[in-house]
C-alpha cells in the first residue's frame, strides 16, 4: 500500500510551511516518515507543490487544488479536493500531525474492508492531550469509488448550501458512512487514537506539545 503525507495548503501565520516545523528538534513530516519506514513501509510520497519538501527524501507528488480560504471562509475551491485523486489502495496521512509511534504502528497494522478512518475521540480531561476538541489523523482507503463518491457528495452538499461549515475530515467520515453531515457522530470504520497525537495549529501548539513530551 502507498503511504502519502498530504502537505499542501498555504498558512500564511508561517514563515515556513506548517508541516517543516520542528518538534523536540524534529520536522512533523521527517518524523512521519521516520516512523513508516521503522513500520516496514518504503512506498511513501508527499502531497505538495512546494519544492521544499524535495528536501524529505521521499517523491514528491504535485497535486493542484485551488482551495483558498480569506478571514476563515472559503472563497475558492474545496477542502476535500486535498486527495489525491487514485485508483489503487492509499493511506492518506495528515502532514500538520505530530504522531505517536503508537499511533503510526496502529495506522499501518490495522486491516481496512473499505474506508478506515483514524482520529482522536474523547479528549477531554486526558492531561497529554493538547486539544479541547477531536483530530483526525489518516484515512486508510482501499476502495478509492467510495471515497470519491463520498468527497463528491460533500461538494455537492456544499454547493446546495445543506452544510453547516465547509466539508472538511468529519464531514468526509460522515459522508462515507451515509450519516447526516451536521451531526457529529462516532461509528463505523472508524479506529480511535487517544494519546498526545495531534496537528499544530499554531507555534503555540509546539511548546504545549513539548511540554507534554518532556514531562
Amino acid at each position: 500500500m502507498r503511504y502519502i503525507i498530504m502537505a499542501g495548503g498555504n498558512y500564511k501565520d508561517f514563515e515556513t510551511p506548517k508541516h517543516l516545523l520542528k518538534v523536540k528538534g524534529e520536522r512533523l513530516v521527517d518524523r512521519t516518515i521516520r516512523l513508516l519506514k521503522e513500520n516496514g513501509v518504503t512506498d511513501i510520497a508527499i502531497t505538495s507543490n512546494n519544492p521544499l519538501f524535495d528536501s524529505c527524501g521521499v517523491e514528491r507528488i504535485e497535486h493542484n487544488n485551488d482551495y483558498e480560504t480569506k478571514g476563515g471562509v472559503t472563497v475558492k475551491g474545496y477542502w476535500v479536493d486535498a486527495f489525491l485523486p487514485s485508483d489503487e489502495p492509499i493511506t492518506y496521512l495528515y502532514g500538520d500531525v505530530y504522531y505517536s509511534d503508537y499511533a503510526i504502528k496502529t495506522i499501518v497494522e490495522t486491516p481496512a474492508d473499505d474506508i478506515l478512518f483514524f482520529a482522536s475521540r474523547n479528549v477531554h480531561g486526558r492531561r497529554e492531550y493538547i486539544k479541547n476538541w477531536e483530530e483526525p489523523f489518516a484515512y486508510k482507503v482501499i476502495d478509492q469509488k467510495k471515497f470519491r463518491d463520498a468527497i463528491n457528495y460533500c461538494k455537492s452538499e456544499r454547493d446546495k448550501g445543506r452544510c453547516n461549515r465547509e466539508p472538511i475530515s468529519w464531514e468526509l467520515y460522515r459522508a462515507i458512512n451515509g450519516y447526516d453531515l451536521n451531526t457529529h457522530i462516532i461509528g463505523d470504520r472508524f479506529y480511535a487514537i487517544d494519546d498526545y497525537t495531534t496537528d499544530i495549529d499554531c507555534i503555540e501548539d509546539i511548546a504545549k506539545l513539548e511540554s507534554v513530551l518532556w514531562s
